[in-house]
């Protein structure tokens, strides 16, 4: 997916770059004579949709962009659409309004603002999916809102359709800090084809193999002097950490790991997964590195395998960082949605039998029943650890809050604007924060 995007951007970027005015957001123009308004894409595979300029259909104008399931047959779960535009505009927050229409729709409609940066990693994700939008709606003007992040380097704007049903969409705004996109500021060092970072999690140059008993960990080293151990969550890899590694190894010897059965590492049992048994494999793994102490960041998943470390292991751990972390897999932890939102995941997962989907059940599992990690057990914490979470994070606040007062030498730091994806959201803000607490004496 990550090469088509980057073929897709490449191939639009010689029409938008230096033009504002060819922006088609109100899908009248269809010089191409195609099925779709000028410089609209399929942004997925879409099996068993269809998509095309309605002139019968509309808000305004003489045209909408029109999105229907024609083959119920498909088992393909939704279609979209996007129009791809550089992230040249200097401003602070970017807003996507739309003009949708729904018929019969089953499953759900979205609205999706996606930013990328240089490496086609998404540095910002809305798409209003979670607020399960269905059914028949005559026109309604929807909107969705991102910080426009720093490392911008490609948006993607466009309609969703999930399931049965038809969808209209039609005078598409885009807002730089509430201002047409046509009136926004051009960076002045906007680059079109910018450097990109190693690829973190396939470097060869970098990597390392550990064989235990049954688990084959993957893991990269960068930089040099007191090791640095960064952990990533569910569902990731060493390349989680892309924005977080070129800062860091410049300080501290970085081991980025890939937990078991995830990126280029192996699993060998098919039992349940616990963050006591990640706990125990990071362990093994300085062991098998000779290394006695190290400093730990660990990001959601990985923030509950470095409290267990702490707690479990408190002779490996020096200092402490992590976000996103939890205590317990309930919603005294987690916002409601977003376990219902597992759950869902999981059921999907569980109705296919190939190798990755087993592993994704797992791992959802996992999600659902783990971690249990009492506050009597974070007060025997010895190492100094920095709490972190995002302002909007998935885990409660109060949920965050209260791990950092149950640790005896912690400190707290929210995230203003950030969700669960801190690392990509705030970069600067996070590396300095990180860097801040471990170089503190």
């Amino acid at each position: 997916m990550k090469r088509i995007l980057l073929v897709l951007s490449v191939l639009l970027f010689c029409n938008l770059l230096y033009a504002q005015s060819t922006f088609n957001f109100g899908m009248e123009s269809n010089t191409s004579k195609n099925m779709l308004p000028d410089n609209w894409v399929a942004f997925s595979k879409n099996v068993g949709y269809t998509a095309k300029i309605d002139s019968l259909e509309k808000h305004s104008g003489k045209f909408s962009l029109f999105i229907e399931k024609t083959d119920e047959s498909s088992k393909w779960p939704f279609a979209s659409y996007v129009y791809i535009i550089p992230a040249k505009y200097e401003g602070e927050e970017i807003e996507l309004k739309a003009w949708i229409k729904l018929e019969n729709v089953s499953d759900f409609m979205g609205l999706m603002l996606r930013i990328d940066d240089a490496d086609n990693n998404s540095v910002g994700f809305e798409n209003l999916v979670r607020k399960h939008i269905y059914g028949t709606k005559d026109w309604t003007q929807y909107s969705v809102k991102l910080p426009l992040n720093k490392e911008a380097q490609t948006i993607f704007i466009g309609p969703l359709l999930g399931g049965k049903g038809k969808l209209w969409i039609d005078d598409v705004q885009v807002l730089i800090d509430g201002k047409d996109i046509s009136q926004a500021k051009i960076k002045s060092d906007y680059n079109p084809n910018p450097p990109t970072h190693p690829r973190y999690g396939s470097n060869p140059s970098a990597s390392g193999r550990v064989r235990l008993k049954d688990v084959d960990l993957y893991y990269e080293t960068y930089g040099s002097g007191e090791p640095l151990l960064l952990l990533h969550g569910d569902s990731q890899s060493i390349y989680a950490f892309v924005k977080q590694i070129p800062e860091l190894s410049k300080h501290y010897k970085v081991i980025a790991v890939d937990t078991r059965g995830q990126g280029k590492s192996k699993d060998f049992t098919n039992g349940p997964l616990s963050y006591d048994l990640f706990a125990n494999d990071m362990k093994q793994l300085l062991d098998s590195l000779y290394i006695t102490k190290t400093n730990i960041l660990g990001w959601s998943d990985g923030g509950n395998t470095g409290l267990i470390m702490a707690i479990k292991y408190p002779s490996y751990v020096n200092k402490l960082a992590i976000t996103g972390a939890n205590l317990e897999p309930s919603d005294n932890a987690i916002d409601t949605k977003v376990l219902e939102e597992i759950r869902k995941e999981l059921t999907q997962w569980q109705k296919d039998t190939s190798a990755h989907a087993i592993m994704e059940s797992r791992l959802f599992t996992m999600l659902l029943n783990e971690p249990h990690i009492s506050t009597e057990s974070l007060k025997t914490i010895k190492a100094p650890v920095l709490v972190m979470a995002g302002e909007h994070d998935v885990i409660l606040e109060k949920h965050t809050k209260l791990i950092a007062a149950s640790i005896p030498n912690s400190t707290l730091y929210i995230f203003k604007g950030a969700s669960h994806y801190v690392p990509v959201e705030k970069i600067d803000e996070f590396n300095k924060e990180v860097l801040s607490f471990f170089e503190t004496p």
